[in-house]
């Protein structure tokens, strides 16, 4: 992993063809307006469910307080990786991989490469200030512009839609091939079978909408914003970082990871932990403000 392939080639099936050389690729996200977070639905919209009309935007069965309310954010264009940080790119970055899932390991019927992402990055060696994100010029997502790039314009539970089964085909998470490969007996697991016991290499998942792979499992990412309660705390403008009036040390998760069950997957489904904390299933997506 000396050398950077910035143009990876394109494959017949529309992919690009990764290899542990390839630099990050960013995607520009579209601004726009988005109703981000979820609730539960009424008693009433439960029956209206039932007689078989959809669910209401941003309504969700399995939406959890931290989740609402549902409100409007506006965001401005920005970059964001199309997949997950690698464990190539951060040692070309760094010297090191501080991963517990390194190259040469084999879980189940799988060997881990350099193209799995990159994990047990605390968030301050991203953004702190011993960061190291930010001497490439890059940053991590906003927690706004991480749900509007995970959404890709969906207003369902999963960006797959509402159905847990549909989210198989494009996220990594803990399941029956976990299981029976000797998963912990704690995890709670998917009925199907994606074939992976940890996280997968990047891009083994469909996409969304807006191209971004993994966005549902593999490694959960870090945001910018301190994880706060939506109905208290400040917007800004243009990029939709979070704010308190006081200092915090616990940064915001999204995406859920290859340990989780769906439900930690959904698109308004929120993690946290603190600065400092570093875990085999924490990785890093990173972004680029839009330079004038």
């Amino acid at each position: 992993a000396d050398a950077v392939d910035p143009i990876p080639a394109v494959r017949p099936d529309g992919r690009y063809d990764l290899q542990e050389a390839t630099g990050l690729i960013l995607v520009l996200i579209p601004g726009g307006t988005f109703r981000m977070g979820a609730r539960r639905p009424t008693p009433e919209e439960l029956e209206d469910v039932a007689g078989g009309e959809a669910m209401p935007p941003n309504v969700d069965p399995e939406a959890q307080t931290r989740e609402a309310p549902p409100h409007a954010v506006t965001l401005a264009p920005f970059f964001l990786s199309k997949f997950e940080m690698t464990q190539a790119q951060w040692l070309r970055m760094t010297a090191k991989n501080p991963s517990n899932y390194r190259p040469g390991s084999r879980f189940g019927d799988r060997a881990t490469t350099l193209l799995h992402p990159v994990e047990q990055v605390s968030w301050e060696d991203c953004v702190g200030e011993r960061g190291w994100i930010g001497r490439l010029d890059l940053d991590l997502p906003t927690e706004a512009q991480w749900e509007y790039a995970g959404r890709a314009e969906t207003t369902t539970p999963w960006w797959t839609g509402e159905r847990k089964g549909a989210v198989a085909p494009a996220g990594n998470l803990a399941d029956e091939h976990c299981r029976k490969t000797g998963g912990p007996a704690s995890w709670t697991y998917e009925a199907w079978n994606d074939g992976h016991m940890i996280h997968a290499p990047i891009g083994s998942f469909a996409p969304n909408r807006f191209g971004l792979h993994d966005t549902l499992g593999n490694v959960s990412e870090w945001c910018r914003d301190v994880y706060a309660n939506y109905a208290t705390d400040n917007i800004r403008p243009g990029d939709g970082l979070r704010t308190l009036n006081v200092p915090s040390p616990i940064r915001a998760l999204r995406g859920g990871g290859f340990s989780e069950s769906a439900v930690f997957a959904r698109s308004a489904a929120r993690g946290s932990n603190p600065t400092e904390a570093r875990n085999g299933n924490i990785g890093v997506r990173p972004s680029r403000r839009v330079a004038p």
